[in-house]
């Protein structure tokens, strides 16, 4: 099946609707590499205790 292209002006308001249905959704996230040294720090800490609790003990008696 050919799938046809959206114009600019539909493709717009499609973009404005989903954001008007969900706002938070639709905000930018910084990556990473753009945040700020003390998040990215705070971010590798709290990932490497998040992975040492899931590789936890996990013996079955």
């Amino acid at each position: 099946m050919i799938k046809r292209k959206r114009s600019a002006e539909q493709q717009v308001a499609d973009e404005a609707e989903r954001k008007a249905q969900n706002p938070i959704g639709a905000r930018q996230t910084i990556a990473d590499s753009h945040a700020d040294p003390e998040f990215q720090e705070n971010h590798k800490r709290l990932r490497a205790e998040r992975l040492a609790r899931d590789a936890g003990p996990t013996s079955k008696n």
